[in-house]
C-alpha cells in the first residue's frame, strides 16, 4: 500500500525536475555551460527518487529475486573499487555486477504472473538504463545516451502516480 513517504519521494521528484529545467534555460538562454552539471544532478535525483519509490511499493523487493540483485549491486561496488584502486579486471567485474542484475530481474519478469504495463515499463528501464551506464563506463557510447534511461523513468513516474491516483492511494 502506498504510504505517506510517497509525498517526499514526490517533491525530490519535482526538485530534480525543476533543477535540470533550471539547468537547461540557463544552458539555452544565458549560455551558461556549467549548468550542464545542473542538468545532470536534476535528472539523477529525480532518476533515483523514482527508483525508490518504485522498489519500496513494489512486490520485486519481497521476492528471493532481490537478494540476487544486491549481489550483483555489491559486485558492482567492488568493480567501482577496482577502478579507483586502478586494479586490472575492473571492467570485468563492472559488466558482471551488470549483467547479473539485468538477468536477474528478467528472470524475475518471466516469473512474474501478472504482468501490466507497469511492469513491462520496468523491463525495458531495468534492460535500458544498465546497457546505457555499462557501455558509458566502458566508453563505447557518449553522455547524450544518458537521456534514454531518464526518459524511461519519467513515463514509468508518470504512469505509477496517474494508476494509484485513480485509485486514490497516491498520498494514503
Amino acid at each position: 500500500m502506498f504510504g505517506t513517504r510517497n509525498l517526499e519521494f514526490i517533491v525530490l521528484i519535482i526538485t530534480g525536475l525543476l533543477l535540470a529545467a533550471y539547468g537547461y534555460y540557463n544552458v539555452t538562454q544565458n549560455g551558461v555551460v556549467k549548468s550542464y552539471t545542473l542538468i545532470d544532478a536534476g535528472l539523477w535525483i529525480s532518476e533515483i527518487a523514482g527508483l525508490f519509490m518504485l522498489v519500496l511499493n513494489g512486490t520485486f523487493i519481497k521476492t528471493r529475486y532481490f537478494k540476487l540483485a544486491k549481489l550483483g549491486i555489491a559486485i558492482i561496488l567492488i568493480g567501482a573499487l577496482f577502478k579507483i584502486l586502478h586494479w586490472s579486471g575492473r571492467d570485468l567485474v563492472f559488466i558482471i555486477g551488470f549483467a547479473e542484475i539485468a538477468i536477474v530481474y528478467i528472470i524475475s519478469f518471466i516469473h512474474k504472473p501478472i504482468k501490466k504495463r507497469l511492469d513491462y515499463l520496468k523491463l525495458i528501464w531495468v534492460i535500458t538504463a544498465i546497457t546505457v551506464r555499462a557501455m558509458k563506463f566502458l566508453h563505447y557510447i557518449s553522455d547524450d545516451y544518458y537521456i534514454i534511461p531518464f526518459t524511461i523513468m519519467w513515463l514509468l513516474i508518470i504512469d505509477y502516480g496517474l494508476i494509484e491516483n485513480k485509485k486514490k492511494t497516491l498520498f494514503k
